[in-house]
C-alpha cells in the first residue's frame, strides 16, 4: 500500500475553530471552510472578557490582553501580530500573545462548565472513523498538521473502544509533541501518525518531556512556556530546542516515505515556507501524486512554489468538496 501523507491547514479545523479573519473576498487565497466564516479574533475577545469576570483577573493584565486583542483584530491573524512583535523585540508581549492563544484553545475544545459545548469539527472523527479497521489506524498513514488545536486527539478519544480505559486511544494513534495522548504510552519513540508541526495549545514546554498538559486555562504565569511553537521560531531566537530539533526530524522521516500528499484546507503561507520547503525536498524523490483540497484553490500555486516535476504536477488533483477530509482511493 502506499504511503501516504494528510498536510492539514485552518481549514480542517475551521468548523470548529476559525483562525482567520473573515475574508473581504471569496478569493482572497484565505484556505478556510465553510468560506468566510468570521475568524479567531472577535472570539478572542470574548474569552478575555471571560477572563476579567473570573477571580484570577488582574488589572495590569487585562490591560495587556484587551491591548493585544485589539492589535490581533488589526493585523487580522494572530500569527500576524506574533511575528510583529518578535520582530520588533517585544518578547513579553510575544510569550502573553502565545499564552493567549493556548489557553483560549483549551479553554473552547475542554467542554468544561455549565451549558458548554466542546468546540468540535466532526470532519475529524469522520476521517478517523473512515481510515479504521479492527480498532486500529493504518500503518501507512501519517498526518502533518499546521495546526496546535486537539480536533483529532478529541477524535481519537471518541473512537476508543467501549469500556476502555479513560486515557486509551484507537491503537496507532500517537501525536507528537502531546505524546501523552497516544495509546503507547509516555515511552512512545517511534515515528508519530501525527505530528503538530506548531506545537500544541494546552501543553506547556519541559526540555525533558517535550511537553507537560497545563492544568489551568487561566495560567497566565510569565514563567510558563507555552507549546506553541511557529515556524520561524528555531534554535537561534527560542528556547524550545528539542521541540524544534525533532520536529524537523520526525517531518524528514514522514516526508521521505510520502508517496501521496493530501492537502486539506491549507494555503502554503509565507511564514511556513522554510518548513514548508523541508517537507517537499524530503519528498522530493517518492512523492508521486498531491491531493489539494480547498474550495477555491487549485493547488497549481505548488507547481513553482515547490518547482515540482512535470510528471508530478500532472498529478496534482483539485478536490473542491469539502464536507469531509478528502480519502483518495490508493487507500
Amino acid at each position: 500500500m502506499p504511503k501516504i501523507t494528510y498536510l492539514l491547514g485552518a481549514g480542517a479545523s475551521a468548523n470548529a475553530l476559525p483562525l482567520i479573519k473573515k475574508a473581504k473576498q471569496p478569493a482572497a487565497g484565505f484556505s478556510v471552510f465553510p468560506p468566510n466564516k468570521p475568524g479567531l479574533p472577535e472570539e478572542l475577545v470574548q474569552f478575555v472578557q471571560k477572563y476579567k469576570n473570573s477571580a484570577l483577573s488582574k488589572t495590569t493584565l487585562v490591560i495587556a490582553l484587551d491591548e493585544i486583542t485589539r492589535k490581533c483584530m488589526e493585523f487580522e491573524t494572530p500569527d500576524l501580530l506574533a511575528k510583529f512583535l518578535l520582530e520588533t523585540g517585544d518578547n513579553k508581549n510575544y510569550m502573553l500573545l502565545k499564552r493567549l492563544l493556548s489557553n483560549y484553545f483549551s479553554e473552547q475544545q475542554s467542554g468544561v462548565g455549565p451549558g458548554r459545548k466542546q468546540a468540535f469539527d466532526f470532519r475529524a472523527l469522520t476521517f478517523l472513523t473512515t481510515i479504521s479497521a479492527n480498532s486500529k489506524l493504518p500503518e501507512n498513514v501519517k498526518i502533518l498538521s499546521w495546526n496546535y488545536d486537539r480536533q483529532l486527539e478529541i477524535a481519537a478519544e471518541k473512537l476508543k473502544p467501549v469500556n476502555a480505559q479513560s486515557r486509551s486511544k484507537i491503537k496507532n494513534f500517537n501525536p507528537w509533541p502531546n505524546y501523552r495522548d497516544g495509546v503507547e504510552g509516555e515511552h512512545f519513540r517511534g515515528i508519530p501518525f501525527l505530528l503538530h508541526l506548531n506545537g500544541i495549545a494546552g501543553y506547556k514546554y519541559t526540555a525533558a518531556a517535550g511537553a507537560e498538559e497545563d492544568a489551568s486555562i487561566f495560567n497566565f504565569d510569565d514563567n510558563m512556556d507555552p507549546m506553541i511553537s511557529f515556524a520561524w521560531e528555531d534554535e537561534s531566537n527560542d528556547s524550545k530546542n528539542t521541540f524544534n530539533s525533532k520536529r524537523i526530524q520526525h517531518l524528514q522521516s514522514i516526508a521521505a516515505n510520502t508517496e501521496i500528499l493530501v492537502v486539506v484546507g491549507y494555503s502554503f503561507p509565507f511564514f511556513n515556507r522554510k518548513i514548508d520547503d523541508e517537507i517537499f525536498k524530503s519528498a522530493r524523490s517518492s512523492l508521486s501524486k498531491i491531493y489539494f483540497q480547498d474550495p477555491n484553490l487549485d493547488g497549481n500555486q505548488l507547481i513553482n512554489q515547490f518547482d515540482l516535476s512535470p510528471k508530478l504536477a500532472q498529478n496534482l488533483k483539485h478536490i473542491r468538496e469539502v464536507d469531509n477530509y478528502y480519502v483518495p482511493f490508493e487507500l
